[in-house]
């Protein structure tokens, strides 16, 4: 009776694994997928505030991962929003459209020519950082 009791806690225990790296995958996905659609707002005016909003937004998503699978889970985080927005930034859509325009000539200002570059590369900066972060600051507290 004893080991059924054990084994049963342990496929609750697994189930809850799966479960946190689960939502980690969709987090890391939804997040890098809505900071792809809102990174240009406000690029050609002189506040960016899409791109420091989609930013914060990844980085939130990465301290999560971190506090609930360590830097681990920051990887996997890493791994599927980089490979999503990615995907979205070179992959055109039917009528040849792209999500993440670069170097344009109609681009006016510094930010509406660089925020696509800007979002790729700085949403694997914020996550690093989430990475680098002290261990102490995501213990539970006693």
């Amino acid at each position: 009776m004893v080991q059924v009791a054990r084994q049963a806690g342990q496929g609750g225990q697994v189930g809850r694994a799966v479960l946190a790296w689960a939502r980690i995958a969709l987090f890391g996905a939804g997040a890098a997928f809505l900071g792809t659609v809102i990174a240009r707002d406000g690029a050609d005016g002189p506040f960016p505030w899409g791109l420091i909003a989609s930013l914060l937004l990844v980085f939130l998503t990465a301290i999560l991962a971190r506090r609930s699978r360590g830097i681990a889970g920051v990887g996997a985080s890493l791994v599927f929003s980089s490979a999503l927005a990615w995907i979205l930034a070179l992959c055109p859509g039917a009528g040849g459209s792209i999500l993440v325009p670069v170097a344009s000539p109609a681009f006016t200002t510094f930010f509406s020519a660089s925020a696509g570059y800007i979002w790729l590369f700085g949403m694997i900066a914020v996550q690093i950082v989430a990475a680098l972060l002290p261990r102490k600051w995501f213990r539970a507290k006693k």
